[in-house]
């Protein structure tokens, strides 16, 4: 390329990352159809051009400002000094991407830009406040959308996300990058709150929050089609305008942590279907609820530990299974006829009946303070 193109290519770019659309513009200007995606240090997306959504390749360099991976697409380190501040990567073959002299001249715009960022000081983030409830009215949150100059949807419908115990040092941005490739939304928020992420996906009506309720649930198999070490557990909360996000955030923390401590493996459960389980995961601590479920459950458990027995297995589960005598003795691989014996026994033990709806009640409720606590 010649200095002149360098120049005129140069002020194009840098024109492109002052405007309102900032480094996205820059990668849509470079974009050939096969899509680029900038990366923080941390692996997590910033800005990507229109034709990207792909999931950012496992081998970034580290050592090199540079490197080919192996998908073909050409992966830039950015940094200033030793210091990193992320990658960009330009997808496809080097005959269907811009050529390496302009991707190097974006890289080094993208770092000064990064850099400037961290000497900046802190900078009010209009989503971390929104999820923390300190923008808890419209208005307030409509001037920080203007100073931000950032497009704020109608309504949001908040996913969150975590690996279960069996997923060992996987990275939560990972797992927020491969769920917004899978439900197909290049405008996902995407934060960390413990454990979990929290996709903040906007929704400019109805039908398309419901599209998003579909998705989210298909997360578990989606994202195990992409890596099958993965597994998940979620939680989906309600439809809200973005100054109510700490509600719907709350709302999908705790359907996650049902589903968690439910052991609802592969499940992304939404909250206006849990019923009462919020209610009874908020009393689960509760010294009277621990007490109540103590009372129902602690005989069976002394005759499990006395005869070797699996009676408080067997009941979780046939309460599981809708009452269905055979789907539990498949999953406990018994016979039937011995899942109604210890059924029988449970009914001696206790002193209750599991035909009694009154006494089913209570050992239900028992059995899910006692998960739920757990």
């Amino acid at each position: 390329m010649t200095s002149a193109r360098l120049l005129d290519l140069g002020t194009r770019l840098a024109q492109a990352l002052a405007d309102e659309g900032g480094r996205a513009a820059l990668l849509r200007d470079l974009d050939r159809g096969e899509g680029l995606l900038l990366l923080d240090a941390k692996r997590r997306p910033i800005a990507q051009s229109d034709s990207a959504g792909r999931t950012p390749p496992s081998d970034l360099p580290v050592g090199d400002d540079s490197a080919q991976v192996a998908d073909g697409s050409l992966v830039l380190r950015l940094r200033a000094g030793e210091t990193p501040l992320g990658w960009l990567v330009a997808f496809g073959p080097k005959a269907r991407r811009a050529d390496e002299d302009s991707l190097r001249l974006a890289a080094t715009l993208l770092a000064l830009d990064l850099a400037r960022d961290r000497r900046a000081p802190a900078q009010r983030d209009l989503w971390d406040e929104a999820l923390d409830g300190r923008l808890a009215d419209g208005a307030s949150l409509k001037a920080l959308a203007v100073e931000k100059r950032l497009e704020i949807a109608p309504t949001y419908l908040v996913v969150a996300l975590a690996f279960d115990e069996a997923s060992t040092g996987a990275e939560l941005s990972e797992l927020g990058t491969l769920a917004c490739a899978a439900i197909g939304e290049r405008d996902i928020v995407q934060r960390e709150r413990g454990n979990a992420v929290l996709l903040l996906c906007p929704a400019i009506d109805e039908p398309v929050a419901g599209k998003l309720r579909v998705a989210a649930t298909l997360l578990p198999k989606s994202i195990a089609r992409r890596n099958a070490a993965y597994r998940i557990v979620g939680g989906i909360g309600g439809t809200y305008p973005a100054h109510a996000l700490a509600r719907a955030s709350r709302e999908a923390l705790a359907a996650l942590e049902i589903a968690r401590r439910l052991r609802r493996r592969d499940s992304v459960l939404p909250y206006e279907r849990l019923g009462a389980l919020p209610l009874l995961l908020e009393a689960a601590a509760t010294p009277e609820w621990r007490g109540f479920a103590r009372s129902f459950l602690e005989s069976i458990r002394d005759y499990d530990a006395k005869h070797q027995t699996e009676l408080e297995r067997t009941m979780s589960i046939y309460f599981e299974s809708g009452e269905n005598v055979k789907t539990a003795a498949e999953h406990l691989h018994v016979h039937r006829h011995t899942v109604f014996y210890r059924l029988r026994q449970i009914a001696e033990i206790t002193g209750l009946s599991l035909e009694s709806s009154f006494d089913q009640l209570n050992l239900r409720l028992a059995v899910t303070i006692d998960a739920l606590d757990s």
